[in-house]
């Protein structure tokens, strides 16, 4: 009997739907993550303040830093930092 109630635990775990993505997450989390959550969190990190470019020069360094090896474990929030400054000096 103690099987059904552990179960039932894991089958409601597996059908709740994964947290959203936030800029505490890792690169890693990032390179997971649906492009829905992708463009939420960009425009709640404000990167897409230099309009839509920016936001796909943003994004665009976000998805390659996510595949460099090493990368993984950085937080979003630092990396995205860097690379809305990068996409700043490109737009000059």
């Amino acid at each position: 009997m103690r099987i059904l109630p552990v179960g039932l635990f894991t089958l409601a775990l597996m059908a709740t739907p994964a947290l959203a993505l936030s800029a505490g997450d890792s690169m890693q989390d990032w390179a997971g993550a649906s492009a829905a959550d992708k463009e939420a969190l960009l425009r709640k990190l404000d990167a897409a303040s230099g309009g839509d470019a920016a936001r796909e020069r943003v994004r665009s360094c976000l998805d390659d830093t996510s595949r460099t090896t090493g990368h993984g474990s950085l937080p979003i929030s630092e990396v995205a930092k860097a690379c809305s400054e990068q996409a700043a000096r490109e737009n000059i």
